[in-house]
């Protein structure tokens, strides 16, 4: 097993997966860019720091993951409250039609016995002219 060999070994054992190819690939240039050996010490501070970059570069997939879901719980929330309000107002205004429409009717309905409540008196009194006439046209 060569050195690279078992501290990409220890690396995966650290991940608890198989590194990837990218990985790998940096850790040879690390290694060859500071001549760094097997066992050095430096692999530990590596290792970590590596072992962060990928927990780091997962956070904006999570947050862009979650932000979608929150984006469609609040349009879904959105919605349902717009139907819900809509089928509040429409209720409301069949109410008030409703009652508009009352109360055109108890006004027609009231000038109308009106108009009939005159129209009989009207007739009442000529009836009443007429009779006291006849009546005083009789006793004479």
């Amino acid at each position: 097993m060569t050195d690279l060999s078992r501290t990409i070994s220890s690396f995966e054992r650290l991940l608890g997966r198989a590194a990837t190819e990218s990985e790998r690939e940096q850790l040879r240039r690390v290694q060859t860019a500071l001549d760094i050996g097997d066992n050095d010490a430096l692999w530990i501070v590596i290792f970590a720091l590596q072992y962060y970059e990928g927990l780091y570069r997962q956070f904006p997939k999570a947050i862009a993951a979650e932000a979608q879901k929150i984006l469609i719980d609040t349009r879904v929330t959105a919605d349902s409250l717009i139907r819900s309000s809509a089928a509040a107002a429409q209720a409301d205004l069949a109410k008030a039609i409703s009652a508009a429409a009352r109360e055109v009717a108890r006004d027609a309905a009231r000038r109308q016995m009106l108009h009939w409540l005159v129209i009989g008196m009207t007739v009442g009194a000529a009836l009443l002219g007429v009779g006291l006439f006849v009546g005083f046209r009789l006793a004479q």
